[in-house]
């Protein structure tokens, strides 16, 4: 295995995933910078949710999938055979497209995690906390025995942001976390986005190019080859991607010319 270097939390080393015979995505290479937003672009098809789910081994839950290369999580590969695909998604947390909040409490939504995970500290403190790091807590704080799904959409994503950071996690994955929402609670969510990076390493997967471009640090572009089989393109500071990108097909792309 290659040495990490140390300013990586997270390598994709000529990483390949396939379901069944089909090659999702291919010799994709990467290296996810701590503390900072980067964003995975493209279009449809192209993989992106893919290269997102391999970072925490989700795709392992699709029976037909298997993953080559080597994902590094502080320089180990996170597909050893001996490591606990629990535990690494315990530490990379992930956060769905759709709003999935339990049926259970606003309170037993952020704290089941964290008692699945054995923690023993003070429950309502880190419920507050985790509230709080989701930018809800004023909003819910007298209402937390009400069931999750008696919110909006826009908070119950926030409820899953919430529930995603009280176990702790080191890196946050995101996959189109404002998709299903209207204008005011994506901005809502971008800007929260932009707030606790200062405390996760956060990967977001986004159809809108001006999301990308408001809320990422870096950001990387895929395409599809003739085989319809995703690739990575080109990958860099997103101000560089969206100004002066070195590529054709990201130019086109970003430009709207693409084809």
């Amino acid at each position: 295995m290659s040495n990490n270097n140390g300013n990586y939390v997270l390598q994709a080393e000529d990483m390949n995933v396939y379901y069944g015979s089909f090659r999702a995505v291919k010799n994709v290479n990467l290296n996810i910078a701590p503390r900072a937003i980067t964003a995975l672009i493209g279009p449809s098809g192209c993989g992106k949710s893919t290269v997102l789910r391999a970072f925490n081994r989700m795709n392992d839950l699709v029976p037909v999938a298997r993953t080559e290369g080597a994902v590094t999580f502080h320089g180990r590969n996170i597909y050893e055979p001996n490591v606990d695909p629990v535990e690494v998604r315990r530490r990379i947390g992930m956060v769905f497209q759709k709003p999935n909040p339990f049926p259970k409490s606003i309170y037993d939504n952020v704290a089941w995690g964290a008692k699945l995970n054995g923690f023993k500290g003070h429950m309502d403190d880190l419920v507050e906390e985790s509230l709080r790091g989701a930018a809800l807590w004023d909003e819910v704080k007298d209402k937390l025995s009400q069931s999750g799904l008696s919110l909006s959409g826009g908070q119950q994503q926030r409820l899953c942001i919430a529930r995603a950071i009280a176990v702790k996690p080191e890196v946050i994955l995101m996959d189109e976390p404002a998709s299903a929402l209207d204008p005011i609670a994506t901005l809502r969510i971008e800007e929260l986005i932009q707030e606790i990076k200062q405390n996760y390493t956060i990967i977001i997967v986004t159809h809108n190019m001006q999301q990308a471009a408001r809320a990422s640090d870096f950001t990387a572009f895929f395409s599809v080859d003739d085989h319809r089989t995703g690739m990575l393109v080109e990958f860099g500071e997103t101000n560089q991607i969206f100004t002066n990108p070195h590529n054709e097909t990201t130019e086109q792309y970003i430009t709207g010319r693409f084809g």
